[in-house]
């Protein structure tokens, strides 16, 4: 249960940070990293006492992040610009993985405008090959997302968590989410 429910991390500016698990949430707090703003009555009990379960937690130091840099590059980001979506076939039900539109062996590049997502299946398609080669083509050319890009997804939840966390994340966000 602990690693199934999400809890909506903010700055100690009350900026919203990212999502994590109860069991990380509750590791913070009783760490003396972060405090518990919000709580939608969830209780996590031991055989001698209960806590309540938080919704929201503020980390007790601001987290400083450089925004001049733009999102940092990584699996996950990359997952996230192209919306957990194959870029050869469209699928986004399969296994995902990541793989350079230009091969390695061929000098491709590991950065934004190299690296698409793909499903197992396109990825062993192409090889390594160019997309022209084999006669795939990208659904959309990658590209370095711009500073407005949204850095998380808001998960699924219990509808007293989405309330709460409305209060919290900025309307641009929600507009976003496909959970609203």
């Amino acid at each position: 249960m602990l690693d199934s429910f999400k809890i909506l991390v903010l700055n100690y500016s009350y900026e919203p940070l990212q999502f994590c698990s109860a069991r990380h949430a509750l590791t913070m707090v009783f760490g003396g990293r972060a405090e518990e703003l919000e709580s939608a009555g969830y209780f996590v009990r031991t055989p001698s006492t209960s806590f309540k379960l938080p919704t929201v937690v503020r980390v007790l130091k601001m987290v400083n992040r450089n925004r001049k840099k733009g999102l940092a590059f990584s699996k996950k980001n990359i997952l996230r610009r192209d919306n957990y979506t194959c870029q050869y076939c469209g699928a986004s039900n399969h296994f995902l993985t990541v793989d350079h539109v230009v091969p390695k062996s061929r000098g491709g590049k590991t950065n934004w405008t190299n690296i698409v997502v793909a499903c197992k299946t396109c990825n062993l398609k192409k090889g390594d090959r160019t997309p022209f080669e084999v006669d795939m083509k990208l659904h959309r050319l990658p590209r370095k997302p711009d500073y407005q890009f949204v850095p998380f997804n808001i998960p699924s939840g219990p509808d007293a968590h989405i309330e709460i966390w409305q209060k919290y994340l900025p309307k641009n966000i929600l507009a976003k989410s496909v959970a609203f």
